[in-house]
């Protein structure tokens, strides 16, 4: 074994493999001093002049391991880079002063070393290239001068090892992801199904908004309900949440339909979709997915965009993006996102958006980042009609005649503005033994002065309802705080991670007690155009809901063997919900304390880039639903089993998966019927069952040629779940074209297809048979800085129902889904 020299300062370059070294004889005394020697070595090389030379015998480099398991912490270029050849044991040349003040955003997971080493390297302007004779070399990046029109072949980045979707081109995450565990693990080396939506997978298909993206994600039922979309997975509701931060957004209807379902998402990195229950991160909540928006993060190099473009029905839309250093080493930096959006909607109804995102870093220490930032968004909806949509049977089962995709049941009048601010900051830590720190604050205030709804609820007779509000605002903060890091045991390298935090929810509201109107003499067909305007002269209600949770967690990965890692943890909640109305029956007072929700997963190696697993997670959901005699249910409680295998296949750049899941919840609440004063009520179900499996396929699987796709069968005793298809599949690809008379052109299709939904209220039947959406696209690129992009939705201009609607009495209701539209745009990148 051997011992480089520390480089002196009239050394130009490094390189592992021609310095001085000193030898020793191979005597166990000797190892032993060799290793203290090799760690006081490397400390005097960083202390002293910070250009740290990797251990080597001369004349035997050390053979490349073709696949490992790094975590390496972000920090200072030229340490990540040494622990990374040592860790992998290859041999790296390169010149000491070129990486001197650059930042490596660190390496989490299993990667082979040219991706490990293009991981650490992102960002940092240099690249490794392979030698001859083994090893690799790192220099700077050649780049294209600014009058050059030269087209570019198509880039895959790999190995991000933040996560980073955005100028990766890809359809596939490599980087780790939080989402699941706390814990930074590779889509792989998670025991729970994990889809993610890149920014690319997001821009190539015009996915603007929330909704917008969630009707692509596998796996995910996005249902209308007039200006409502609600999101199921597995047959439940999903959580919502943003870097991390739990956002609330299961409340009345009302709330769903005006907040965060329609944000535009022009400053989301990637969204990351778990599927279901997330005891360990989220305590309490729906089970069918957690939904975790990531937000675009200032770079170290300049780049920055401008789009602009136009679309069916009066739609006009442009964004830009600005991101880049502040100050001269990089230290300082900060992002800027704007978009502005005007359109009207296939069935008349104006909608409006303005969208501006600004966030800074700053590198305290080079183990030390600070960040924080602000969102502001406004939103205006005209002609809208609330959460009732298109009757199509009576309340007694007679049929209404089916009404045109262009009708609106909403008044002129009818509509709202909206204004949000979101601001957050981080503080994140890495210590000198690998651990971890980070700490999260974040606080989100939404206004809705004036919000009047007025539309057509029943066709026979023709009767108008009405709903005003004033002074809506809803507030929520939360803090949390983790730490996690490496530790060895029984000669093995484990992580833990422990974690704390809170969270608070407050809506207030004046609401008016505004009765139903039968209007004389009218036809329905007329649309909402025919609601009178009431008088602003109504009596308000002073509601008011609150939301709270205190909780603590820990979790643990352990490797049991190189092959065989298994994940531990448990969280402990505090919940509680109090709403206060003048309606008896949303009245509610709710408080669990303790509430433990353990979590088990395993993972199993089999080969070197396919994964087996099994895990276990639990299901706490406190609910409001009461039974006949006024009595709120006890708390649903669950488990979730999921077994599966994963694949990471071309060096990482495609990512397949196959899962089985089996969900059994208690005191599950369905509808049983209506009450005397005409609200439902609700019986708890024991032993209700979900199960199914999904298949999925997502990334690069030719040079060009990204894809993401899956297939989605789920199951269920429930009443409910007729309106949740059983069978699904969602297809988007794209091929880029390479060296051809079509150099420059990329085109593509998204295809979805679901099986028949239905509701029924007695012998009538609302029922939505089994149907195809097809998308398509194409984008041009005109040189390395402008490119065109086409986009046309619903290209076969299929008619149906994007959702349709039990309300009992009331009878059975559907909303249409959008015709075709097209959409063009331009993208100019400085």
């Amino acid at each position: 074994m051997t011992l480089t020299s520390r480089p002196t300062q009239a050394s130009a370059a490094t390189s592992v493999s021609s310095a001085e070294f000193v030898h020793f004889q191979r005597t166990p005394l000797a190892r032993a001093l060799q290793g203290a020697l090799i760690c006081l070595s490397l400390g005097f090389a960083l202390g002293v002049d910070g250009r740290p030379v990797l251990a080597q015998e001369p004349g035997r480099p050390v053979p490349a391991v073709e696949s490992g398991s790094y975590s390496i912490p972000s920090g200072p270029l030229d340490a990540a880079v040494l622990r990374f050849a040592r860790e992998a044991g290859i041999n790296l040349t390169y010149d000491a002063a070129l990486l001197q003040g650059r930042h490596s955003p660190g390496l989490s997971g299993r990667y082979e070393a040219e991706a490990g080493l293009a991981a650490l390297l992102a960002g940092s302007g240099i690249e490794a290239q392979a030698r001859a004779g083994g090893g690799y070399a790192l220099r700077p990046i050649r780049q294209m001068g600014r009058g050059n029109t030269q087209m570019l072949d198509a880039v895959t980045v790999q190995g991000v090892a933040d996560g980073t979707t955005d100028g990766t081109g890809s359809y596939t995450a490599t980087g780790p992801s939080r989402t699941a565990t706390g814990l930074e693990m590779t889509l792989r080396e998670t025991p729970q199904s994990v889809t993610v939506m890149t920014r690319q997978r997001m821009d190539d298909f015009k996915l603007e908004t929330l909704a917008d993206v969630m009707e692509q994600t596998p796996g995910v039922t996005v249902t209308r309900q007039n200006d409502m979309a609600t999101f199921n997975v597995r047959g439940s509701k999903v959580n919502l949440q943003t870097d991390g931060n739990r956002r609330y957004s299961n409340g009345w209807g009302w709330n769903s339909h005006i907040v965060h379902s329609f944000d535009d998402m022009a400053e989301i990195d990637r969204i990351e979709v778990l599927k279901g229950s997330s005891g360990l991160i989220n305590g309490d909540g729906a089970y069918g997915a957690t939904v975790n928006l990531i937000r675009k993060r200032p770079t170290r190099e300049f780049q920055a965009s401008v789009t602009a473009g136009a679309g069916s029905w009066d739609t006009y839309r442009a964004d830009a993006d600005v991101s880049g250093p502040l100050n001269a080493d990089a230290s300082l930096r900060g992002r800027l996102v704007a978009a502005r959006r005007d359109a009207k909607t296939f069935n008349g109804k104006d909608t409006d958006s303005s969208m501006v995102y600004g966030t800074l870093e700053y590198d305290l220490t080079p183990d030390t980042v600070l960040s924080a930032g602000l969102t502001w968004r406004e939103r205006e909806v005209r002609g809208a009609g609330g959460t009732t949509p298109i009757q199509g049977f009576d309340g007694k089962g007679n049929a209404v005649p089916l009404m045109p995709r262009d009708f609106n049941i909403g008044a002129d009048w009818a509509g709202y503005r909206q204004n949000s601010l979101n601001a957050f900051a981080r503080l994140e830590h890495r210590f000198a033994n690998g651990w971890t720190g980070k700490l999260q604050v974040a606080h989100e205030g939404i206004q809705t002065p004036n919000m009047r709804i007025g539309s057509l609820r029943y066709a026979v007779p023709v009767t108008a309802q009405y709903g005003l509000y004033k002074d809506i605002k809803s507030r929520d903060q939360s803090v949390m705080f983790d730490l996690q890091g490496p530790f060895e045991l029984f000669g093995q390298e484990h992580q833990l991670l422990f974690g704390v935090g809170a969270s608070r929810h407050r809506t207030t509201l004046l609401r008016s007690s505004q009765p139903d109107e039968v209007l004389n003499g009218v036809d329905f067909s007329q649309g909402g155009s025919i609601v009178p305007q009431p008088a602003d002269n109504q009596n308000y209600s002073d509601d008011y809901f609150s939301n709270d949770r205190w909780y603590a967690y820990t979790a643990g990965r352990f490797s049991l063997a190189d092959p065989v890692k298994l994940i531990v943890g448990a969280r402990v909640t505090d919940y509680r919900q109090k709403d206060v109305t003048d309606v008896g029956w949303y009245n509610y007072d709710l408080h669990e304390k303790a509430v433990v929700t353990p979590y088990a997963g395993l993972v199993i190696d089999v080969a070197q880039d396919v994964s087996v697993y099994a895990s276990y997670a639990s299901i706490f959901q406190a609910q409001s639903a009461k039974d006949i005699d006024d009595r709120t249910l006890d708390p649903e409680e669950g488990i979730t089993y999921e077994v599966g295998a994963k694949g990471e296949f071309f060096d990482r750049r495609l990512n397949a998966s196959a899962s089985y899941f089996w969900m059994r919840t208690d005191n599950t609440a369905e509808v049983a019927g209506m009450n005397v004063r005409g609200e439902e009520y609700y019986t708890a179900v024991s032993g209700a069952i979900r199960k199914g499996y999904e298949l999925e396929l997502s990334g690069e699987v030719a040079r060009g040629w990204q894809v993401q796709g899956s297939y989605v069968q789920n199951s269920s005793d429930l009443n409910s779940a007729s309106t949740t298809p059983k069978h699904q599949f969602k297809l988007g690809t794209t091929y880029q074209f390479g060296e051809s008379s079509l150099r420059g052109l990329t085109v593509g299709a998204a295809t979805r297809w679901q099986s028949a939904i239905s509701v029924q209220r007695g012998t009538a039947e609302l029922r939505q048979e089994a149907y195809w959406l097809l998308d398509l696209m194409a984008r041009y690129q005109v040189n390395d800085r402008l490119s065109i992009h086409a986009n046309l939705n619903n290209a076969l201009d299929k008619k149906y129902f994007a959702g349709v609607t039990n309300f009992n009495a009331q009878g059975l209701f559907y909303t249409w889904g959008a015709p075709r539209s097209i959409n063009v745009s331009m993208r100019y990148e400085f």
